[in-house]
């Protein structure tokens, strides 16, 4: 499984905290067995935690 190390993974206005947390899937996919699948969902996981950032803050 090959994952990219750099920033070009995240949007701009992506939450730090967000990016932090998909560098942190990226260790442990590297370090283990996770099928493209497996990081595939728990990206999507992650990113649909952060999602409500993106709403605005007119709230």
């Amino acid at each position: 499984m090959v994952h990219s190390d750099d920033q070009s993974d995240f949007a701009p206005d992506d939450d730090l905290l967000l990016q932090q947390e998909i560098m942190l899937l990226k260790i442990k996919a590297y370090n283990s067995s996770m099928t493209d699948e497996e990081f595939q969902l728990e990206e999507k996981a992650i990113r649909k935690k952060y999602a409500y950032k993106h709403l605005g803050d007119d709230f």
